[in-house]
């Protein structure tokens, strides 16, 4: 902020002022007389009077200047912290309401652009596999792909260094990032590893953005990435909730609430669902000559393979220890028969290896279906348990149905 205008008109006086004074003062030494003298005197107090009227007006306008200024600063720094307020608000409204992760990275890039004043806020998210940043929020729901290659621009070079990056700098924006001429550029971490970086593009006032400005937008950051954490811990807890740690299928009281629910639909429109009962053969035998680590080993692989078997609208669930179940909507005992003996095959016409060594494993199958084998969750599953045993019995390696008889309805 320079001088105001008006204080040249005082400097113009003080200078006519000294200027006459040192004229007079010069005719006065020449002279060498009591009326130089007086006159020196003379006009030193008329250019002393015109300088006090002077200095006394430019004094009453500089007060009102700077009244004038202090009142508009603190008029934009009223307008600033409200807007910060507006976007902290609207971020804690964002954290608070909802557990997506999508919408709480809007709300970030979104908050980010209100708290430093910024034209414009993007986060981009880093896809590790293909070492790019994509363009997620910011940028509105119909923009074209934003993509940067690691290492390149202000926000690739954020990502790549994992630090922040201010221009006007060493590192300026490059297209396809907006032309502007300050920018800043902050990297986004949750749990410990790189999420994207959350850039902003020009400041509303024309300003370059300062050390304040990205000390605001990393602590902003940091906030968020905390939050993204907490909603990453809740999906991992509900995750686990109603999955097998080991192998990822549902667990076994997911498995029920979906059976329940599809026997329920089954009933309501007269139409078949199966159910498959799975064990894997001499599975001690397993853990005795691979020991724990290859008997997990091989429940992983048998997961994989149950469910590469299946169908999407299958249900596939470790129902504890070796054994799995297989839930068919839409299926009746002939269907799931057909589809059991798909399973089996695809189990045991290829071994399994671990630890550089191979082995066969093979599945005993019992297979049940509504309204064939029974009506309610209870009696199904225990007709396709009752099936199973059997085809333990009968050799191993095989499918069995159910019999009629296990419709039971207690």
């Amino acid at each position: 902020m320079g001088p105001p205008p008006f204080t040249r008109s005082l400097a113009v006086a003080l200078g006519v002022a000294a200027g006459w004074l040192l004229v007079v003062a010069v005719i006065a030494a020449l002279a060498g007389d009591l009326m130089g003298i007086a006159l020196l005197a003379g006009v030193g107090a008329v250019m002393a009077a015109a300088c006090g009227v002077v200095s006394w007006r430019t004094a009453r306008r500089l007060e009102a200047w700077l009244g004038e200024q202090l009142h508009g600063t603190a008029r934009d720094l009223e307008s600033s912290q409200q807007a910060f307020r507006r976007a902290i608000a609207r971020l804690g409204d964002t954290l608070a309401a909802t557990h997506n992760q999508e919408k709480i990275l809007e709300a970030v890039s979104e908050t980010a652009q209100l708290s430093v004043g910024a034209h414009r806020g993007i986060f981009y998210e880093y896809i590790p596999a293909r070492k790019v940043l994509l363009a997620r929020s910011g940028v509105g729901p119909d923009a074209p792909e934003i993509s940067l290659p690691l290492g390149t621009g202000l926000a690739g070079t954020s990502a790549a260094e994992k630090a922040p990056v201010t221009f006007p700098g060493p590192i300026a924006p490059v297209f396809p990032e907006p032309e502007v001429d300050t920018a800043m550029a902050v990297p986004f971490f949750s749990r410990g590893d790189l999420l994207g970086v959350v850039a902003v593009y020009g400041h509303d006032t024309g300003e370059r953005f300062g050390p304040d400005d990205l000390e605001a937008l990393g602590a902003l950051v940091r906030q968020a990435g905390t939050a993204v954490d907490n909603v990453s811990l809740h999906e991992e807890a509900q995750r686990l909730s109603i999955t097998d740690g080991l192998t990822g299928l549902w667990n076994r009281r997911q498995l029920d609430l979906r059976c329940q629910e599809e026997l329920e639909r089954a009933i309501r429109f007269g139409r078949p669902v199966g159910v498959v009962f799975c064990d894997v053969d001499h599975f001690k035998d397993v853990n005795t000559e691979w020991h724990h680590q290859g008997g997990d080993a091989v429940l992983v692989e048998v997961a994989h393979r149950l469910s590469a078997a299946t169908r999407e609208i299958d249900v596939v669930a470790r129902y504890g220890g070796e054994e799995f179940v297989l839930l068919l909507p839409e299926t009746d005992l002939a269907g799931s028969r057909v589809l059991a003996e798909k399973v089996r095959r695809a189990m045991s016409d290829e071994p399994v290896e671990h630890g550089g060594r191979t082995r066969m494993v093979t599945l005993s199958m019992g297979v049940a279906a509504y309204p064939h084998s029974g009506t309610t969750v209870r009696t199904l599953l225990a007709a396709a348990q009752e099936a199973l045993a059997r085809a333990k019995a009968n050799g191993r390696d095989r499918v069995e149905e159910a019999h009629p008889k296990m419709r039971s309805t207690g």
